[in-house]
């Protein structure tokens, strides 16, 4: 039968509790404020002069940070990463997801464009997808004042993060924009709607979400209430790429999935769906832990994630 990490349940116990987003939107927005600041606790202090980071205002669309590395300038032009956070659609912020941010930009290196859009349950699909692409836009009209390379612009989130991600290929494809895309990096994505699962994936969903009913961060009723907050389609490729017809068009992906969580069945059918399309794949899988586990940095495999995703993004940029 298949257990946890040791650490994540010595974790569980150090808390006294297990962590869980449960209830309506409104519930959840506490205790995800609650779990990120328990993740920021965990962090040591942020050396500003590592990785600079700036706000900005895109014309008609959302805010972004702008994350550069120390002596990006001097260093001639860098790979350009438009990142989408977690949380369902419905949670999440530029201060959130930070610190990955920061490691992402310091250690590839890269510039990265994190993207604040607009959140459910006030705005609905495909409002959140309309902001990425808007973002997306602008860091590709603005390569020269932001010292990026045209040729390795790629997209990277987590969860719903991911879901956009690919959500992002699909629009640029859609608007014959594909070689503006060299890559993605998806972290434990949003892939399928569990009630439109394609008959030939039905196996490989199943075999691996039989042990995620009552798991930490993330369970089925809290992706099915974020679901029906953004009134998700469940046919609609944008959100679900799973579904998308130009899959052979999907530019090199990366892919993370973990063992306790509702969405692994969604990594590992996308992996499925990309290989036999002929595209590039890569991944890692995390045996033991839930959704989003990385945030906990006490947690030693929490190092080995970073590390993983930033051998990631070197793969799908053939660096």
């Amino acid at each position: 039968m298949a257990t946890y990490n040791p650490e994540w349940l010595e974790f569980e116990k150090a808390l006294g509790m297990r962590p869980v987003l449960n209830g309506s939107i409104e519930d959840m927005v506490g205790q995800y404020d609650t779990i990120v600041a328990l993740a920021k606790s965990q962090l040591p202090p942020q050396d500003p002069s590592v990785v600079a980071a700036t706000d900005h205002k895109v014309k008609d669309g959302p805010m972004v940070r702008v994350y550069k590395p120390e002596g990006s300038s001097a260093a001639g032009k860098l790979p350009v990463c438009l990142y989408s956070h977690g949380g369902g659609w419905c949670l999440g912020d530029l201060e959130a997801e930070d610190s990955l941010c920061r490691a992402i930009s310091q250690f590839s290196p890269c510039i990265v464009v994190s993207i604040d859009y607009r959140l459910g349950p006030k705005n609905k699909m495909p409002t959140m997808i309309d902001d990425c692409i808007a973002a997306w836009e602008w860091a590709w009209n603005a390569a020269s004042e932001l010292g990026g390379d045209q040729t390795r612009y790629f997209a990277l989130g987590g969860s719903a993060g991911g879901a956009l991600s690919f959500g992002i290929a699909e629009r640029l494809i859609a608007d014959g924009k594909r070689s503006q895309i060299s890559g993605i990096v998806a972290l434990v994505p949003a892939t399928l709607h569990p009630s439109n699962i394609p008959e030939e994936y039905v196996s490989a969903y199943t075999a691996t979400n039989d042990n995620v009913e009552d798991t930490p961060v993330i369970n089925r009723k809290t992706m099915k209430t974020f679901y029906h907050a953004i009134d998700s389609d469940p046919a609609d490729p944008v959100q679900f790429p799973a579904l998308s017809k130009n899959l052979p068009s999907f530019p090199p992906t990366y892919l993370a999935t973990c063992e306790f969580d509702p969405l692994c069945g969604d990594g590992k059918v996308m992996e499925i769906a990309l290989r036999n399309a002929g595209v590039k794949v890569w991944s890692d899988y995390y045996e033991g832990y839930p959704h989003y586990f990385w945030i906990f940095s006490c947690l030693s495999d929490s190092q080995r994630f970073v590390q993983n995703v930033i051998a990631g993004i070197h793969c799908v940029l053939g660096l």
